[in-house]
């Protein structure tokens, strides 16, 4: 798992492993959102086994998952709502973090400016 800070309340991640759970609970995360389809790829983990686990860790788990250039208005309100609703850190990953942190991007820019999004993905090395 590449695990890297965005900003005070998100890290992005690549592709998240149930061994991982442990890991995001000691680094104190309280949200984990999902934004891969599952079935991308032989032996990718679950969505279901994710969020098992994820429960088990008392970490919430959501199910966002987007596929390749598919940023619909509804999941940029779902994102959005899920930042601004829930305990933070939150963890958005997918199989890069590409999609995860295009996603904070889309449903940040309008509150921060396109600037500041594009800014933030690059300093942890995602040109958006």
């Amino acid at each position: 798992m590449k695990l890297q800070r965005l900003n005070e309340q998100l890290y992005i991640a690549d592709q998240i492993n149930t061994t991982d759970i442990n890991t995001l609970k000691n680094l104190g995360i309280k949200i984990i959102i999902n934004n891969r389809p599952d079935n991308e790829e032989e032996n990718q983990p679950l969505s279901k086994d994710i969020s098992a686990h994820a429960e088990k860790a008392n970490i919430k788990y959501y199910y966002l998952p987007i596929a390749p250039g598919s940023y619909t208005l509804d999941l940029k309100e779902k994102f959005s709502e899920l930042l601004n609703t829930t305990k933070k850190p939150v963890l958005a990953f997918c199989r890069t973090g590409n999609r995860s942190v295009n996603l904070w991007a889309l449903s940040q820019a309008t509150i921060h400016g396109k600037e500041y999004v594009s800014a933030a993905a690059k300093k942890i090395g995602f040109n958006i």
